[in-house]
């Protein structure tokens, strides 16, 4: 269970960093659901902050159960759940800068749900307003139009989406059809209830201004909500790229949101593989939180478990400490896909080295990737 030492939403500066991919789930809640809480009383202008420390910056539905957080990048999680099996999903998660854009999280939430993506000109259509505590957010729906949870159901996700100055977070709720449908009008009152301090105290940041390769630093004009679980966990710096000496043939790529940088790795048969190089503050959800976002997500493996971490990954000696290195061949759909991904723990932030591709030309530059990771001088 959470534990809120400041019931105030702000940018969530201290919160784990990353892009969380999350999937649908059809999750089975417990049967007992929470008391609504009450939301704290705000005083402005630094008034006194109520000590509760299980309280919560909001005010939780009744019939929304609360889901412990076991790693990655969430801050709290609710579930719904019907007699008949039927379930809801619903998470908080803060991310840093632009998170990727809105069109890219969109089309990977209709991804999620069995829908084909939409164009830049589209997303106009697909956006309403919704308020956000004493601001104003934007809000997405979509329903599948395939039985993908269970063979039985059909998926409707509701997103809301808070751009601030250097932070994003994300309200999501996500799950059968017809469940979510329910719960929408307690969805919304949810997020009005959302405690983000006086009016003026914080405003929104435009995403499309901030710097696709720097992570801006938080905004600090009101305390910082923050659970047992991320207290003391670093901000990412916004600005500091290491040294690094890239193989003659790769070339350098351009400018990508959450990159700090991108290279383009050529092979034969004119395939090309990716390489991307982010950084995120503290450790960014750790090591299996990742491993299983890139496993589930984007190769079609099942998640993995802190067992089988061992098996998985292995440790390649780099300046001032070692990667946690994995290498990942896709399944189903995915299959000819690989993946080498490194990931180094910085006392600042963590450091995401993924080079994803034909297998063909992951095989011939595991060791030009290796290389690489020895030459990057933090």
């Amino acid at each position: 269970m959470l534990r809120w030492t400041i019931p105030l939403l702000t940018v969530f500066a201290l919160a784990p960093l990353g892009c969380q991919r999350e999937e649908v789930q059809v999750y089975q809640a417990p049967k007992d659901s929470p008391t609504p809480v009450a939301p704290s009383p705000h005083a402005g202008g630094g008034g006194a902050v109520p000590t509760s420390p299980a309280t919560p910056p909001w005010a939780v539905p009744a019939g929304w159960a609360e889901k412990p957080n076991s790693g990655g990048m969430r801050i709290a999680s609710y579930g719904v759940s019907a007699a008949d099996g039927r379930s809801v999903d619903i998470s908080v998660v803060p991310l840093g800068g632009q998170s990727g854009g809105e069109l890219e999280n969109l089309n990977r939430w209709r991804g999620q749900i069995g829908l084909a993506p939409i164009t830049e000109a589209e997303l106009p259509a697909q956006t309403q307003p919704v308020t956000i505590g004493t601001l104003t957010g934007k809000l997405f729906e979509m329903v599948g139009d395939k039985l993908t949870l269970d063979g039985k159901y059909k998926a409707r996700t509701l997103a809301a989406v808070l751009s601030l100055s250097g932070t994003t977070v994300f309200f999501k709720m996500t799950g059968e059809d017809a469940l979510v449908t329910e719960n929408k009008t307690k969805f919304i009152e949810w997020l009005k209830s959302v405690q983000t301090g006086a009016p003026g105290a914080m405003e929104p940041t435009a995403a499309s201004t901030l710097p696709p390769t720097a992570t801006p630093a938080p905004v600090t004009s009101i305390p910082p909500m923050v659970s047992s679980s991320t207290a003391g966990v670093p901000p990412p710096p916004a600005t500091g790229v290491p040294a690094w000496a890239p193989p003659a043939h790769w070339k350098a790529g351009g400018q990508r949101p959450m990159r700090l940088a991108t290279f383009e790795v050529p092979g034969g048969n004119d395939q090309v593989a990716d390489l991307s190089i982010s950084a995120l503050g503290g450790t960014a959800g750790g090591v299996l939180a990742n491993l299983n976002r890139w496993r589930t997500q984007q190769l079609g493996l099942t998640a993995a478990t802190e067992a089988d971490l061992p098996k998985l990954t292995s440790q390649v000696p780099v300046t001032g400490g070692v990667a946690t290195l994995v290498d990942f061949a896709g399944e189903g759909e995915l299959k000819g896909t690989r993946m080498l991904a490194a990931i180094v723990n910085r006392p600042d932030r963590t450091w995401f080295f993924k080079l994803t591709g034909p297998d063909a030309v992951l095989g011939a530059e595991r060791e030009n990737f290796v290389k690489f990771l020895q030459s990057v001088k933090f």
